[in-house]
């Protein structure tokens, strides 16, 4: 990316945020910020290479602690929570606030069935498994119920499922956790091991320009 914004007639000040310290976890990549104040405080632009939280987060964090306010501008079209690898991902979590997974085989209808059914497939199922939303892809419901099959739990799949409780993923959520057992400091410490093993840190998460 620095590359190419060079070639654009960027000038680029390179932030390098170790391998394990990501943008959104302000209490490590704050130490590095700290230490780039000037070319942040310099800098016309700040560009972060990760989802909408790190671009936030950064993006206040710039403002409140180092008391400069700069455009913050993502780098990254986030599509949400995926797996798979390593050059195909599937969308398989909304992180909801409350998994139905124990109830639907481990098969997500929030993300998996076209229309987020709770309650089986829609009326629109074609013959051959397949989605009414989305043809190429199997029916989520189909997929559930093969499963359940399978483990001989299928007396589950006609269980009525409550509404989903929206109200827990009220945006935007906001959460509390306890300190961290190991000062931050000490992960910190354990990095430059990580980075010896690994031939050197490959990811560019901020770059000022």
């Amino acid at each position: 990316m620095a590359e190419r914004l060079r070639k654009e007639g960027k000038e680029v000040t390179e932030v390098i945020l170790p391998l394990g310290v990501s943008a959104c976890e302000i209490d490590m990549s704050s130490k590095f910020l700290e230490k780039n104040r000037k070319a942040i405080e310099d800098a016309d632009a700040v560009l972060v290479m990760s989802c909408g939280d790190g671009v936030q987060v950064v993006c206040e964090y710039i403002d409140n602690k180092i008391g400069v306010t700069k455009p913050v501008v993502p780098a990254n079209d986030a599509l949400g929570l995926v797996g798979g690898g390593p050059t195909k991902f599937k969308e398989t979590c909304q992180s909801c606030g409350q998994c139905e997974l124990g109830k639907t085989a481990g098969i997500c209808p929030l993300t998996s069935c076209g229309k987020g059914l709770m309650n089986g497939p829609c009326g629109g199922v074609r013959e051959d498994g397949k989605c009414e939303v989305d043809p190429e892809k199997d029916c989520a419901w189909v997929k559930i119920y093969e499963r359940m099959e399978k483990m001989g739990e299928l007396d589950k799949f006609t269980e009525m499922r409550a509404p989903h409780a929206w109200s827990k993923a009220k945006r935007p959520r906001l959460f509390t956790i306890e300190e961290p057992v190991k000062p931050v400091r000490t992960i910190l410490a354990s990095l430059p091991s990580y980075l010896t093993l690994l031939g050197g840190p490959e990811y560019e998460m901020l770059m000022l320009f």
